[in-house]
């Protein structure tokens, strides 16, 4: 933990005076004055002596903790306190130049400490009177130096907490020149190194901003447009940049870097979002127009426009990638909901001309723009479409994403707005006289078309067909969510179904061949059972939450688990191919049946209260592969079980602690290993044995090792041992049989269920993708 994150968040325990704990009445008037006596005495000359500081310093703690204690529980100490002016001495010491650093921390803590403490509003008033806090905020000190700018800050958030409208009297003063020293030097640790300061800093300007005064908004409006709100936005740029050169830099071994800067650029912009939500307007007009000038238009959509560029020497300078542009523009529609910032760039984005005082500030190439009355031809537009058509998969889903977040975002882009984007269809021509947008060409289509954007998504549909399950399902959410949008009509709806059935559909046949080549093989095609249930579990899974998903930085790196395309590799030559077929399967037919769902129930993709929308929510369908009796047969752990000779075969668990007797159960459709007790037993482990593998150990044929495979990781069932504790998905047992009769009867049996179970099973799942390419999906409840 850093100095200023221990400072922040709970200060320094040895210097915390006890009175602030538990303030005990031992203090007196007298000892009040004999204090004031010593301090007034100081020059700093006195500070070169040797000791001098460190007596300042326990007369400047014994008069806080005096004045502390007497402002709750005797006035006479602090009207002392004001009479003889000690809160102006204190800032004079402050600012001496010779006082050494221990005494600045020891006046700062102090100052900070009394403006925390203080109750009566007198004591307020008078601490903030007479221009001192001014003089104090004005006051230059080394903040090079950790300790004691988080001294400082600290000393500023606390004044901060004392700004209301009867207070900013004193920290504003308008003559003879208008002044905010606490506002203005707060703004200049605007991007310090430190999260705790500029978290500080920003709490200082949100807390002044929430002030209706209007002398001081319009001193703040002016500094604003003049320096703070261009810094801001210049800080943003140059965090867009460094994680643009984190993401290329960047690999899914080594994310630390990607992470730190998307954290950075994160931070800020939550905190631009905190000031529109004030709901200022003068203020929302000055922070837009310095955030798309200054960050938004000329590197957003910059990077995104050098999708269609040919590279030139020094463009990859000025530009950033066009997946961390789509990235960022997406994280940009999450964050904000202020009409007056979202408007111009997703004008920028998606309108076919865009308003000629835009086009100045948009960065169209030499040439490609035409004048059309007061609107200019937009050749973003086309920059932005060709991402839906791109072959580059991660390009493609964040230009889905974009489309998505402009969908939902409706506090920003109206239903007008959004068809004149061509993201809905337009409404009658009556209705779209009513636009607030004359003038400009209309990229929406008519109202039984659907719109060319929502065409490309469900084009993708049949296309990205190798996705690993993440994307896929974030993929899966966003068509949902897109074709059932509010103001989206039902026919659009209705494409999207019949689109959906018609892809599963070919999904399931492409799964049948590849299904009967496999099962054509030399083992029938044992191993589509792994392939087919892990697909099945991952499948069922909550869909992604679409904000956080975006935010995240593995949706920039290329390869391995971040990337979309799945590049498992593949014991067998056509198991990847299969496994990706299975899964476009799974996840076209879920998606098939939460739409019919969604249609049959009347209800809006993102209609809910609270928490997520109850089709995003795991699905419960059983396993088609499952065998009509076995959930019922399974015994449970910790159950007795009757032994016999014939049903289970005697044998020992081999464990670090000793050989254990157990008895090894002939069940058909389970491993079951129990603890006997004459003719009862008490069952002690119990695994699907179509997931269990059995090999006779070569260095002792009556011990058996047996490995137990699941789908998801889990803790170990029973008494076996996890492989990669204390979560795997693989275990292990080692059993030892009394001859090597008995253990190769064990091993037998045991494969010889395993076969027979997993042939049943790829019978079931050739059924069932037969039912998929034959019938239409079920509606899916929920």
């Amino acid at each position: 933990m850093s100095f200023f994150a221990n400072l922040f968040n709970l200060g320094p325990a040895e210097t915390t005076p006890p009175a602030l704990a538990a303030p005990q009445p031992t203090y007196n008037f007298e000892r009040l004055q004999l204090l004031y006596e010593r301090l007034s005495r100081f020059r700093e000359s006195d500070l070169e002596k040797a000791g001098e500081g460190d007596a300042l310093i326990e007369t400047v703690r014994q008069i806080t903790e005096a004045l502390i204690w007497g402002e709750q529980n005797n006035s006479q100490f602090f009207d002392f306190f004001c009479e003889k002016s000690i809160f102006s001495d204190l800032v004079r010491v402050l600012g001496l130049r010779r006082a050494p650093k221990k005494v600045k921390l020891q006046l700062l803590q102090t100052l900070s400490m009394l403006i925390q403490n203080i109750r009566r509003q007198t004591s307020v008033y008078y601490i903030l009177s007479n221009n001192h806090v001014n003089r104090l905020m004005s006051t230059q000190m080394d903040f090079e130096d950790d300790e004691i700018l988080a001294y400082y800050i600290t000393l500023m958030k606390s004044l901060a907490m004392r700004l209301d409208t009867e207070t900013i009297k004193f920290f504003f003063i308008q003559h003879p020149e208008p002044t905010f020293p606490l506002y203005i030097e707060a703004t200049k640790f605007y991007s310090h190194r430190d999260h705790m300061v500029r978290a500080t800093v920003r709490t200082i300007t949100l807390q002044v901003y929430r002030i209706d005064d209007q002398p001081m908004r319009r001193f703040v409006l002016r500094h604003a447009a003049q320096s703070y709100f261009s810094e801001l936005a210049g800080h943003l740029r140059e965090l867009w940049r460094r994680l643009d050169a984190a993401a290329a830099a960047a690999d899914e071994d080594d994310m630390s870097g990607v992470q730190r800067e998307n954290e950075l650029q994160q931070d800020l912009q939550i905190y631009l979002s905190d000031v529109f939500e004030l709901g200022i307007a003068e203020l929302n007009e000055v922070l837009a127009d310095r955030l798309l000038n200054g960050a938004l238009l000329p590197v957003l959509l910059a990077g995104l426009a050098s999708v269609s560029r040919t590279p030139t020497a020094g463009a990859k300078a000025a530009t950033i990638a066009p997946q961390v542009a789509l990235f960022l523009i997406r994280q940009v529609l999450d964050t904000f909901h202020s009409p007056v910032l979202l408007e111009p760039l997703a004008q920028a984005l998606l309108w076919p001309t865009v308003p000629a005082a835009l086009a100045f500030a948009l960065p169209f190439p030499e040439g490609s723009s035409s004048v059309q009355a007061d609107f200019v031809a937009n050749p973003l537009r086309d920059c932005f479409l060709s991402t839906l058509q791109s072959k580059e998969d991660r390009n493609f889903l964040l230009a889905a994403g974009i489309v998505h977040g402009c969908l939902t975002n409706r506090r920003a882009l109206s239903q007008t707005f959004l068809e004149t984007a061509g993201l809905l269809p337009s409404r009658q021509p009556s209705e779209t006289k009513k636009s607030g947008y004359p003038g400009k060409a209309q990229a929406s289509t008519r109202p039984e078309e659907t719109p060319q954007t929502v065409t490309f998504i469900l084009e993708a549909m049949g296309q990205r067909t190798s996705w690993q399950i993440e994307p896929y399902k974030a993929f899966v959410r966003i068509l949902i969510e897109v074709v059932s949008a509010a103001n989206m009509p039902a026919a659009v709806h209705a494409v999207a179904s019949r689109s959906t059935s018609l892809t599963s559909k070919e999904a399931a046949k492409r799964v049948h061949e590849l299904v009967r080549e496999a099962t054509a093989g030399e083992d029938g095609g044992m191993w589509l059972v792994d392939t087919f249930c892990e697909e099945w579990e991952q499948h069922k899974a909550a869909l992604p939450h679409l904000p956080e998903f975006f935010a995240d930085p593995r949706r920039l790196i290329v390869g391995g688990r971040a990337s979309l395309s799945s590049r498992r590799p593949s014991q067998r030559g056509s198991g990847g191919e299969i496994q990706k077929a299975v899964r476009h399967l799974l996840l076209t037919r879920r998606q098939e049946r939460l739409l019919r769902g969604l249609a049959n129930s009347n209800t809006s993709a993102g209609s809910h209260i609270g928490g997520e929308p109850e089709w995003t929510k795991r699905s419960e369908e059983t396993l088609p592969l499952q065998l009509p009796d076995e959930a019922s047969s399974r015994p449970r752990e910790g159950n007795p079980i009757a032994v016999t000779a014939d049903q289970g075969i005697a044998c020992e668990l081999c464990k670090t602690e000793g050989r254990q007797p157990r008895h090894l159960m002939l069940d058909s459709s389970w491993l079951v290993l129990a603890r006997s007790s004459s003719s009862t037993a008490e069952v002690t482990t119990v695994w699907p044995i179509w997931q269990v593998q059995s090999l006779v150990d070569r260095s002792d044929p009556r011990t058996l090792q047996i490995g137990l495979n699941a789908h998801k990781p889990g803790m170990p069932p029973g008494e076996a041992v996890a492989y990669n504790p204390p979560v795997s998905s693989y275990f292990t047992l080692t059993l030892s049989f009394q001859d090597v009769g008995k253990c190769n009867d064990a091993a037998v049996h045991l494969q010889a269920r395993r076969r027979a179970v997993r042939s049943q099973m790829v019978q079931k799942a050739s059924t069932f993708v037969e039912a998929c390419s034959a019938v239409q999906g079920t509606a899916h409840s929920f």
